[in-house]
């Protein structure tokens, strides 16, 4: 079976288990794909991502507060993630660990037009 997880400290109140699993069964997944909550604390994030490829972890969500961590551990990530200075999404792949940023391009895909020279109000850390 293929493992896929959502890292973070808290992580009890997160749905993307339901929303994932629901999603791998629509598209009949659901014997071959799992996906998980793993809640886990800053001093142990490095070690517990090095070792989920062995458990059969192919990637991961990652949330608060690792999303800084996940990126400095990645030996792969593309230029938008290193500038944005994190990741969200792990991938566990041959040649080692990729890291991305999905954040940015999904809030800059859900807006009506163009923010160039636009005011922002940014709420929250």
């Amino acid at each position: 079976m293929k493992r896929l997880a959502v890292l973070g400290q808290p992580i009890s109140h997160s749905r993307s288990p339901a929303m994932q699993n629901a999603a791998l069964a629509a598209l009949g997944l659901a014997g071959e794909w799992h996906y998980e909550a793993i809640e886990v604390g800053v001093d142990e994030f490095r070690s517990r991502v090095a070792a989920m490829p062995a458990e059969g972890f192919v990637g991961a969500n990652v949330t608060i507060p690792h999303k800084r961590a996940a990126l400095a551990i990645a030996d792969h990530a593309p230029a938008a993630a290193r500038e944005i200075g994190a990741a969200n999404t792990l991938s566990f792949l041959a040649d080692g660990i990729h890291a991305d940023n999905t954040d940015a391009p999904g809030l800059i895909a859900a807006l009506p037009g163009d923010p160039a020279g636009m005011r922002a109000l940014v709420l929250g850390a």
